[in-house]
């Protein structure tokens, strides 16, 4: 009988124990911010495959410097890269969604085999319309959805389709980028805590 007490109470002080280890450490990091709360998405945007041709990284660029949201009305430059893995050229024939009254397209629409196609990269000249990269160049172009039905936010996605001549139409769930700075203002600047 003696024996059993011994075990039941070391059991008990070994649960005990390890209570105590369990809440010590679940209150080091307590009200500190973690080393990841700074940190951006590596890949933010959506992607597809249709026919041979590949979409990555499809976002709606980051609001204008000051604003927190795109306001309904404004025009929103779309952001991605199109491959084409085949062997023949296709061409982008047309971009839509519900949530624009026009959508614009200039620059190259004509992704050559092998090829690729730089939509809303800024640093980049924009070619003349309809007009094919040569021999290891990208293509550049620019899609604006102009005159916005309704206010968009960080976080919200919207439908966009791309239809190609030869691969034909594809749906993206197009997000807005992620920022180019740090979030450090929400939490009072500090982009590190110290734990125990």
């Amino acid at each position: 009988m003696r024996q059993q007490n011994g075990r039941s109470f070391g059991r008990r002080l070994a649960a005990a124990s390890l209570g105590v280890v369990v809440a010590f450490l679940a209150s080091c990091s307590s009200g500190q911010i973690t080393q990841t709360a700074t940190h951006l998405a590596a890949v933010n945007g959506d992607g597809a495959a249709v026919g041979k041709l590949q979409v990555s990284n499809a976002t709606l660029a980051y609001p204008e410097e000051g604003q927190r949201f795109w306001a309904e009305g404004s025009d929103v430059p779309v952001i991605m890269t199109i491959t084409n893995n085949g062997e023949k050229p296709d061409t982008l024939r047309s971009v839509s969604t519900g949530v624009a009254s026009e959508v614009v397209v200039e620059g190259d629409t004509i992704i050559g085999a092998q090829k690729a196609l730089t939509v809303g990269d800024s640093t980049k000249e924009v070619s003349e319309a309809g007009t094919e990269t040569e021999a290891g160049e990208v293509g550049t172009a620019t899609i604006t959805l102009e005159g916005l039905s309704q206010d968009l936010f960080p976080g919200q996605v919207v439908t966009v389709t791309l239809t190609f001549a030869n691969a034909g139409s594809v749906d993206l769930r197009v997000p807005i980028e992620a920022p180019d700075e740090p979030r450090t203002a929400e939490h009072g600047g500090s982009e590190s805590g110290s734990g125990h």
